[in-house]
């Protein structure tokens, strides 16, 4: 019996090894380290998962992934690097749409040609903003009462920066409803979140995750979802439809792009690695932490659309406001 039980242990440990070459045949990357590039700084969302998914991959295809943060002008430093990089899978790059989406129309030079450099290879998560309001200085509990208050006094809507998505969400929500505000611009989503927490502003559109604490601690009222979606962390904030803001939805992805002359196979190999990773439970966990949530589909043809369908709507609010980044 004992031989029996070390011959199919035997047996297991050689089909496993088997395996394990079998899928380090099978893997298209070249050898030697790869890049994940993040042009943004380190410890964001984008960052955190970024690095969730190196790790992942690393362990799931054999080859050492690492990030490179590569952070300036709105994303277009480290996207600019990656589009002039070799396109034999080993330098890619994570970052929100924005880099696709909005920074083609406000940059007269983007350092690379965004429609043609980098091809998207896959969507990972969606990124929710969250309007909220500093709740001792600002009485409104709804959007209609937040309105109204906008037209008895002027209403101060800080942002990370002129062209960030906080900023370019107030634009969007200037143009489909009579709400009257200012833009109050600051270095960073972290310098305007302080000044909503003294009362020094009386509103912000700030990624979910951010305010959350904020919110449950009660020095914030959220009053919407900045897209027809409730996030788990705060199931009682209405979506921007349930609060009664119509034609309005502002959500930005975390993409995965590439070289745009890197394979299809080296592309699409990459692509189907991160499905069963966003399946994890403590991948899961960190989502939830962050108030994001993992996309259904993580293939090349819903990211193309994506960039496609929200450059267009971007496009839109941008050039009706005359944004220009600075």
């Amino acid at each position: 019996m004992l031989k029996c039980v070390a011959g199919l242990l035997g047996l297991a440990a050689v089909m496993s090894s088997s395996a394990g070459r079998a899928q380090l045949a099978d893997n298209p990357l070249p050898k030697g380290t790869i890049s994940i590039v993040v042009p943004l700084a380190p410890g964001g969302p984008a960052d955190v998962i970024a690095r969730v998914l190196a790790s992942r991959m690393s362990a799931r295809i054999g080859r050492t992934i690492i990030v490179d943060n590569k952070a300036g002008a709105g994303g277009n430093i480290g996207a600019a690097y990656v589009a002039h990089a070799p396109a034999d899978g080993s330098t890619w790059l994570y970052t929100v749409d924005s880099v696709l989406t909005t920074n083609p129309w406000m940059y007269a030079s983007q350092g690379f040609d965004p429609a043609k450099d980098l091809i998207p290879v896959a969507r990972v998560e969606d990124v929710l903003l969250m309007l909220a309001v500093n709740a001792k200085s600002v009485q409104a509990k709804s959007w209609p009462e937040l309105v109204a208050l906008s037209k008895t006094r002027p209403l101060t809507f800080g942002s990370a920066g002129v062209g960030s998505p906080g900023h370019l969400a107030l634009e969007y929500l200037k143009s489909v409803s009579p709400i009257q505000a200012a833009h109050v611009p600051y270095r960073g989503a972290a310098l305007a979140l302080q000044d909503l927490l003294s009362g020094q502003i009386d509103a912000t559109f700030i990624v979910a995750g951010a305010l959350v604490p904020h919110v449950q601690s009660g020095a914030l009222r959220a009053l919407a979802v900045s897209a027809n979606a409730r996030i788990d962390a705060l199931p009682d904030v209405p979506s921007a439809t349930e609060a009664g803001i119509t034609g309005f939805e502002a959500r930005f992805s975390n993409l995965l792009l590439a070289p745009a002359a890197t394979p299809k196979a080296i592309r699409d190999f990459m692509a189907a690695q991160i499905g069963p990773i966003l399946d994890e439970a403590d991948v899961r966990a960190k989502f939830d932490v962050m108030a994001e949530t993992p996309t259904a589909r993580h293939d090349e043809q819903d990211a193309i659309a994506w960039v496609a369908q929200e450059r267009e709507r971007w496009g839109r609010v941008i050039k009706s406001a005359g944004i220009k980044a600075e």
